[in-house]
């Protein structure tokens, strides 16, 4: 809510004109007086609660209440008397002054005084009390226009003549100062100093005519302080000293500056507004709300000045108001700062409310405060509702709320309201004895507190009698009581009160519980110090207790037990519970509000510490952490808390909600991020919050923040929380242990286990030693290491562990070195062995622990007599036990000590003798003893220590076998190299072992004994090329260099081994090693030096390499370009190869394979064609359609003769030469013979209308002299015979298209449906079948399997037509639902749709 107006006093009741006003010192009445010569006198609503008539016809000039609010005087214009109007008689009596032209007056602002001034300068003192008149003339030589009195009851007067005058209370004259200028609204201050003076407001400060401020210092006369201010400013108008020397200044243009008077800053503007655009007529500063107001521009400025600095960037506050009501003139607030007045020139006077009083209380989640000054309003903040609004009466000084009931009071009065939703009824109106501090009520009762203390009432019952006059038994029979007894001193400092109990504290320390259904005392508990305050939790369980020296305890009524609540501020003013989590209360101070969290169970008890400031996450807070608090905003009055929101009543009269640090991101957790989530997971967990901590650790995934959560759940002894935390870590050592914890039904017990997993092992130990299993302080003392805790626990918790304890104590002390006290400690733990007794299973179960236990100590005294400097008794010891691990241990310290023959014969008779053979070597020299014990030797180390000994004293066989085993193959190459004279060995084993050390060694002994080519390989293996290279180039023995160098030679290498050969004219080698290098220019060039001897390595390089120039080189050197010899067409198919042209190279096969094909070299041609066909297809190439007719002609001839002779087959042996002799241009060379042969294989098989046409070619003159005489004959006598009778060829078998199923003639290759090639078969050149497919296993090409099965079914084997491979029987597969595409070429479907002739 922000101002809002309150009343109107408008030109009807004060005429129309200036008006003057007044309040009371107390804030309680306003006296206006306007130019109808009347004034009203009007309370804080604007209800006129008294008229007064002046007498005369003067106007009022002037309005001033005495220090007490009594009486008002009033300065009537033309008139010598006062009137003074008495507030409780409401009388106005007449002051008579005997002065004319009155024109000042003002009282004293803590005496009696009133001083009046007239326009001649004279004074006029009147004292009310005793009715004296003391006149002063000639005060001044002029009127006196201003003046004030200060609290040491001094006056300051201002007049025309210039003066400056201050007088005692008598108006003896005191100082006087002569001023440049009028002087006008003069006020008493105290300027802002280094060193406060002990005289209070010793500053007078004057208005100097509108320009500057003069600032007159009584105890420093000589050096008064002028203030100018900057001219854009204006004339001063009003000014109000505030705070701290400070002054609040208004300039006419419209500024508001303030300046401060420290002398260090005297000249400089704290800060300066313009609040007012064209005038300003007034300011006012209110110390209550730490605001400033100001009037003009017919509207009201109100303005924070909490902080001076930032007035600038404060919202101020501006009310405007109705031009008909005219300028307004002057503004002033009541002291507490509830109203603002303002007045005008057309006479009306307005009243602001800016400021409610801060009453309010609570019951549960509900609030009662006051919204106005008449109004109270009951809201439940957890629905966010109203729940009533109580009109009320009067202005209360106290609230109280209760379930159904409220109560408001002033004084010594209360009026109880029951309030509903519809509405608030008047239950009764109640008047106490004295006056009243508070009330506290429950369903049916009130407690009212005043003055030490508490009457306990029904709050319906009518009012009768004293009831503190009444007996006990009175008191009860009226259900009413007042406490304490009559008997006792009322000495109550606090009260509250739950729905079931009164509680109260006294100075004594004492708490008291009394019940209300009961009516009798139920609980007292008393404190070391006297109690200030009491702030019990809604049920009245818990208690916090604030004590006279501030400290806080948290007291718990059903155990008579209290905590200290740990960083209370000693400036608290008021505690709140949080209404919705239990355990959880909020201490406001002036300033802040810290949040505490009572944890009932904790690993030290109950505890209530304030929740600490957020460390970096992971980091546990310490002890000493500062609490996270709160800022309180300025003016806000906490009022309760809930779910970490505290409500406040702000001074406007309206709530507002803050939300605590630590609650902050509690809520809404799914819709945070980042930082936030982390936030609200820490928060939720410093407020004991486990489940809602767990589930936000479970969307972080954090293991920073299950460790802190488990470690929470661990100190409020939440085991369960723990097992599912330390679950989710994967730590199942932590669940068993704590899983075990669960069942544990003795509190000592539990909370030594988990100090323990805490590591305070001092609370744990204490915890154990307090439970039932006190022995379990022992063990964890020993588990721990913390052997001098254990002995001493030992000795009253378990005597017979101090053997077993000293043993265990000893071996730590040795293993720290301190050998004496470990030998002492051994000593001590020696127990007595029972004596055996076979009969009795516990006894030899105890002798054989007790047995165990001695060796182990006898073993710790013999190793600790020998650390102590006793080394024969300790070697006597070490041997006379048998005990191998001991003898092993003190050889150990035996050779530390430098006594290696007792350390060798001990690790020997340890059985380590490896150890021993090394000391025996290195330490003893003592190879003979060393060679005693090689049998037993494993270890390649010392086997090659022994060898190198051995050699130094010259065994070199023995030395070489000992190399063997210790696998130091180099060194077995040296002795035979150097000594042994065994060069093949020496040879077999680098070849083998390919040492380079070993190869260099066997590398320089061949170079002096001059086997070079031997130097040459092991130089190589030892990696020694550049060695090796030359001693190949001086000696001539480059090819073994070339050959054992290999493959794994740089390009250097090689590029060497080329220049060598190139310099020698090798140039096919020199051609060699430069491809081998990748120099396939040079390399090229070398072949080609070569003639025709080395085109194919030229071909391979050219292939290699992928150049263009050199491509073009080799081309033309093939084509004759080079030597005018063109070379075998054959090559340049084999480059168009190389190359990856195979589209050139298929034309080229087709050339070459035509060539051959013409002069008879078909097997040739066919080869050319198939390896080409397989090349292209491989690539995934298109095929030339030409080649493969070639090829499929080609494969018709050939496989003619298999048919015939292999198959039997002459059917379809005719239809291949059929196929043939339809193309025989093609075979011209064989044109005779193969039309012969198609003749004779058609004419047996009745195809006498194709033999018939052939046979009349072979008749014809350029073929008939070719014909084979044994053939001649026949064939005319077939193409004679046409003529005499009708021939035809039988019809060609048919089966289905392997694409569409459409019937094809068998050897049709072009399915006239689908128009797709139909791959052949390379057995009998037919078209491929769906149910008989199958493929050559060598060349993977298409064959029916019945052919193929036929073809191997003699021998199991046979030769592929095709590809000439070896056709197992066995391994011929019969394919199901094959796929004919994979042998349809790329480009065959368009071929066949464009009817391309494939000679068929």
């Amino acid at each position: 809510m922000g101002v809002r107006k309150l009343f109107v006093i408008d030109s009807n009741t004060n005429g129309k004109g200036p008006v003057l006003f007044a309040w009371q010192p107390n804030g309680n009445y306003l006296a206006i007086a306007g130019v109808n010569r009347r004034v009203s006198i009007v309370d804080r609503q604007g209800k006129i609660y008294h008229q007064i008539a002046l007498p005369g016809s003067g106007q009022c000039m002037g309005l001033d209440w005495d220090s007490t609010g009594e009486t008002l005087a009033m300065l009537q214009q033309n008139s010598p008397t006062i009137p003074l109007w008495n507030f409780n008689t409401k009388k106005l009596d007449q002051l008579d002054t005997n002065m004319k032209e009155l024109t000042f007056l003002k009282w004293s602002k803590t005496g009696p005084q009133l001083a009046v001034g007239t326009a001649k300068g004279n004074l006029l003192i009147y004292n009310k009390h005793n009715h004296k008149k003391i006149p002063i003339v000639g005060k001044h030589q002029k009127k006196i226009t201003c003046g004030v009195w200060n609290t040491q009851n001094k006056l300051a007067l201002g007049a025309e003549d210039k003066q400056l005058t201050i007088s005692d209370a008598s108006g003896d004259l005191l100082d006087q100062a002569h001023m440049k200028h009028e002087p006008s609204l003069i006020q008493f201050s105290d300027m802002k100093a280094d060193e406060r003076s002990h005289s209070k407001e010793n500053t007078v400060s004057v208005n100097m005519g509108g320009k500057t401020l003069l600032l007159y210092n009584t105890t420093d006369q000589d050096n008064p302080i002028e203030l100018a201010f900057q001219a854009r400013y204006g004339n001063i108008v009003s000014y109000k000293w505030f705070g701290d020397g400070y002054i609040l200044i208004g300039f006419s243009s419209g500024y508001v500056v303030i300046i401060s008077t420290h002398l260090k800053e005297i000249g400089q503007e704290v800060n300066s507004i313009r609040f007012h655009r064209d005038n300003l007529t007034d300011v006012t500063y209110c110390a209550a709300l730490k605001k400033g107001a100001s009037v003009g521009d017919t509207c009201v400025k109100i303005f924070e000045m909490n902080d001076l600095s930032k007035m600038a960037e404060t919202r101020s506050e501006k009310v405007e108001l109705e031009n008909e009501f005219g300028s307004l003139s002057h503004v002033e607030w009541t002291e507490d700062g509830q109203i603002l007045t303002v007045s005008s020139r057309n006479g009306c006077v307005y009243g602001f409310l800016t400021r409610i009083p801060v009453l309010h209380d609570t019951y549960h989640g509900r609030v009662l405060y006051l919204t106005s000054l008449r109004e109270l309003c009951v809201k439940d903040v957890v629905m966010e509702e109203d729940v009533a609004r109580i009109p009320i009466d009067i202005e209360p000084t106290f609230v109280s709320l209760g379930p159904t009931v409220a109560a408001v009071g002033m004084n010594n009065s209360v009026w109880y309201y029951r309030y509903t939703e519809s509405g608030a009824k008047l239950l009764q109106q109640r008047t106490y004895l004295a006056t009243i501090a508070s009330v506290a009520l429950s369903h049916e009762y009130a407690a009212v507190f005043m003055e030490g203390k508490v009457i306990l009432h029904p709050i319906e019952q009518s009012e009768g009698q004293d009831f503190s006059a009444m007996s006990i038994e009175e008191q009860e029979k009226n259900k009413q009581r007042t406490f304490p007894d009559k008997s006792e001193e009322a000495n109550i400092t606090s009260v509250a009160m739950t729905d079931e109990f009164l509680i109260y504290s006294d100075k004594a320390g004492y708490i008291h519980y009394f019940s209300l259904e009961d009516w009798t005392y139920v609980n007292e508990y008393r404190f070391d110090s006297g109690l200030r305050a009491i702030y019990p939790n809604a049920m009245g369980t818990r208690v916090v207790c604030v004590d006279e020296t501030n400290a806080a305890y948290l007291y718990n009524p059903v155990n008579d037990q209290y905590v200290t609540v740990e960083k209370f501020s000693p400036s608290t003013e008021k505690v709140m519970w949080d209404n919705s989590t239990w355990g959880i209360f909020v201490g406001a101070d002036s300033k802040n509000f810290t949040t505490f969290v009572y944890s009932p169970n904790t690993r030290f008890g109950a505890t209530a510490t304030a929740v600490p400031v957020q460390t970096p996450h992971g980091v546990p807070p310490t002890s000493d952490a500062a609490p996270n608090m709160t800022e309180r905003p300025f003016e806000f009055s906490p009022v309760l808390c809930y779910n970490g929101k505290v409500v406040c009543q702000v001074t406007s009269g309206s709530t507002v909600t803050i939300t605590l640090q630590t609650h902050q991101f509690i809520d809404h957790v799914l819709r945070l991020s980042g930082d936030h989530v982390v936030s609200a997971f820490y928060n939720n967990l410093s407020l004991n919050r486990l489940e809602e901590a767990w589930k936000i650790a479970a969307t972080l995934s954090l293991t920073d923040c299950w460790k802190a959560l488990g470690d929470k759940a661990l100190h409020l002894l939440d085991i369960d929380m723990a097992v599912r935390v330390y679950r989710q870590l994967g730590n199942p050592a932590m669940v068993m242990a704590l899983e075990r914890l669960s069942t544990a039904n003795e509190k000592n017990l539990l909370l030594g286990h988990i100090a323990m997993i805490c590591k305070d092992f001092q609370e744990a130990q204490m915890h154990f030693q307090r439970s039932s299993a006190a022995t379990l302080a022992l063990d964890m003392r020993r588990d721990l290491m913390h052997w001098d805790q254990a002995l001493k626990l030992a000795q009253t918790l378990a005597p017979d562990q101090i053997p077993i304890i000293s043993r265990e104590y000893a071996q730590q002390l040795e293993f720290r070195g301190e050998f004496q006290a470990a030998l002492d400690m051994f000593q001590n733990g020696m127990q007595r062995v029972p004596e055996e007794d076979t009969a009795d299973a516990e006894t030899t179960l105890e002798r054989s622990k007790a047995l165990v236990h001695n060796k182990a100590c006898h073993a710790g005294i013999t190793r600790n007599t020998i650390r102590m400097g006793d080394l024969r008794k300790g070697y006597t010891l070490a041997l006379e036990s048998s005990d191998a691990e001991l003898c092993q241990e003190c050889a150990q310290i035996f050779e530390e000590l430098k006594q290696f023959n007792d350390a060798a014969a001990l690790y020997e008779k340890a059985g380590l003798y490896d150890k021993a053979v090394s000391i025996y070597i290195k330490e003893t020299k003592a190879l003979h003893q060393a060679g005693k014990l090689m049998q037993h030797i494993t270890s390649p180390k010392v086997f090659k220590l022994f060898a190198v000994a051995k050699e130094k004293e010259g065994s070199f066989k023995d030395a070489e076998g000992a190399y063997e085993k210790a696998g130091d193959m180099d060194s077995v190459v040296r002795l035979n190299v150097e000594h042994l004279n065994n060069l093949t060995k020496a040879y077999k084993i680098v070849r083998k072992t390919k040492s380079a050390d070993a190869a260099a060694l066997v590398a320089r002994h061949c170079k002096y004994q001059k086997e070079y080519a031997t130097a040459i390989e092991f130089l190589l293996l030892a990696k020694k090329t550049t060695e090796a290279f030359e001693l190949a180039q001086h000696h001539d023995e480059m090819t073994t260099y070339a050959d054992v160098l290999g493959p794994n030679g740089t390009n250097d290498d090689y590029l060497a081994i080329a220049q060598y050969y190139e310099n020698k004219g090798d140039f096919a080698s020199a051609g060699d090693f430069y491809c081998k290098c990748e120099h396939y220019g040079k390399a090229l060039s070398r072949y080609l030096q070569c003639g025709d001897t080395q085109i194919s390595k030229a071909i391979e390089v050219v292939g290699k390499a992928r150049n263009d120039s050199l491509t073009h080189t080799l081309i033309d050197f093939l084509m004759g370009e080079t030597d005018g010899i063109p070379k075998d067409p054959n090559y340049i198919f084999r480059l168009y190869m190389a190359l990856g042209s195979y589209e050139k190279a298929a034309k080229t096969a087709v050339i070459i394979a035509k060539q051959e094909q013409e002069i008879g070299n078909y097997r040739v041609a066919h080869k050319i064609l198939f390896d080409t066909f397989k090349t292209l297809r491989q690539h995934k190439i298109r095929i030339p359609s030409d080649l493969k007719r070639n090829l499929m002609l080609l494969h018709s001839y050939v496989i003619v003769k298999t048919l015939v002779k292999n198959l039997g087959d002459h059917q379809t042996a005719a239809l291949m030469l059929v196929r043939i002799a339809k193309n025989i241009n093609k075979f011209p060379r064989d044109l005779v013979p193969i039309l012969t042969s198609t003749v004779i294989e058609c004419q047996k098989v009745g195809f006498k209308a194709s033999a018939y046409e052939h046979a009349c070619v072979l008749v014809r003159p350029e073929n008939r002299g070719k014909m084979n005489e044994k053939y001649k004959r026949k064939i005319e006598t077939i193409v004679r015979k046409k003529a005499k009778e009708e021939i035809a060829d039988p019809e060609e078998p048919s089966s289905p298209c392997p694409f569409c199923n459409a019937l094809c003639p068998d050897t049709t290759l072009d399915c006239k449906n689908c128009k797709n090639t139909i791959p052949f078969c390379l057995v009998t050149g037919k078209h491929m079948k769906s149910n008989d497919w199958s493929y050559c296993p060598s060349c993977h090409f298409p064959a029916l399997h019945s052919a193929m099965e036929t073809l191997t079914q003699e021998t199991g084997t046979a030769t592929c037509p095709m590809c000439e491979g070896t056709i197992e029987g066995s391994a011929l597969k019969k394919v199901e639902n094959p796929d004919p595409h994979e042998w349809h070429a790329p480009g065959d479907q368009e071929e066949a749709e464009a009817g391309v002739d494939r000679g068929v």
